[in-house]
């Protein structure tokens, strides 16, 4: 379960004031950057971005950026904890269930401070709709 959430770096920057009439819809990414624990408490550190493009083609020119970095505080019993940093320590994966409520979390807290950074550079807000659902691969098995 979630019991706490901080963003401890925001940067916003526009590369291209000239092009932001031609922006579109960011393009989107939430990594899991590294996973530690204190006994029954897991800190996750993750790494939210929003990338800005004058089109959707790979060679299309970057306008603007957005990135925020923090920690999501995860507090399980101590034997979930210990199986959860197993699983990350080996395979640098997180259990699909937490996964899931980590990622919809950061979803909406980092979309909410995304939009106030995209409105102060005049980019389109980096909003979040949808509940992200993992499905279990091959390799996660």
């Amino acid at each position: 379960m979630i019991t706490g959430f901080s963003i401890l770096n925001v940067e916003g920057k526009i590369d291209s004031s000239d092009a932001l009439a031609r922006q579109r819809f960011p393009r989107l990414n939430i990594n899991i950057d590294k996973v530690s624990t204190a006994g029954a408490k897991l800190d996750v550190e993750y790494t939210f971005e929003a990338d800005y493009h004058d089109g959707e083609t790979k060679d299309s020119k970057r306008i603007g950026h957005i990135k925020l970095n923090g920690v999501v505080e995860v507090t399980e019993s101590k034997d979930e904890t210990t199986k959860v940093l197993e699983k990350w320590n080996k395979d640098h994966v997180l259990p699909i269930n937490l996964a899931e409520e980590i990622i919809n979390g950061l979803n909406f807290r980092c979309s909410a401070t995304g939009t106030l950074v995209a409105y102060s550079l005049g980019l389109i807000p980096p909003l979040v709709i949808s509940t992200t659902k993992i499905q279990e691969g091959p390799q996660n098995k």
